[in-house]
């Protein structure tokens, strides 16, 4: 089916519970990439401003070709695929989640409100798909709407669009149905606290 499937998204979508879930269907390894990042020194340094560990990219990559080159299949969950070597991954699937529901979610990991209004908006505007994309090419990858699903349910549904080579024709654009308002006070968000 695959050697190297990836599971994108921006954080709080359910990547690491739908690639453990993919991953033991398939008999598999399931990868969490900040995890390796962290936990191998595959960084650069650490940013105190933005809160996260600045990425070597060339041995990022590289770990990952080895791993996946293990003989069994791997499954990546990553909020940064642009970064994998796309010779060695089949397909990326970017889960997408309602970014209100996201707002909420994320909320519940006690983050601040601008890393929050980050990622949510970050969602809106597609930048996990769109790099993905652009690293990958339109046809390695479909996106899964995570919104009131369980992990099982979408899961189910990467397995079986990439089993069938499925291509995605039309993507998710959360700008033409989230209320302007929720965009207003995430915008709200990001500049009272470039202010401070």
């Amino acid at each position: 089916m695959f050697e190297c499937l990836v599971i994108a998204g921006t954080p709080g979508v359910g990547k690491t519970s739908v690639a453990r879930i993919i991953a033991e269907k398939v008999g598999g390894l399931q990868l969490d990439l900040s995890e390796l990042v962290v936990g191998e020194g595959l960084y650069e340094y650490f940013d105190e401003e933005t809160g996260s560990y600045v990425i070597d990219e060339a041995r990022v990559s590289r770990r990952v070709r080895e791993i996946c080159s293990g003989g069994k299949p791997v499954v990546v969950a990553t909020h940064y695929p642009e970064v994998l070597d796309e010779v060695i991954i089949d397909r990326v699937v970017v889960l997408r989640l309602n970014p209100v529901v996201l707002w909420d979610r994320l909320r519940t990991r006690g983050w601040s409100d601008r890393k929050i209004a980050e990622n949510v908006m970050a969602e809106m505007l597609s930048v996990v798909l769109m790099n993905a994309i652009s690293k990958f090419g339109v046809g390695r990858v479909v996106e899964v709407d995570t919104t009131g699903r369980s992990p099982i349910e979408v899961a189910g549904e990467v397995l079986e669009k990439v089993s069938k080579g499925y291509t995605q024709e039309k993507f998710i654009d959360w700008l033409s149905i989230v209320d302007p308002g929720f965009l207003e006070e995430l915008e709200r968000v990001l500049s009272d606290e470039q202010e401070t």
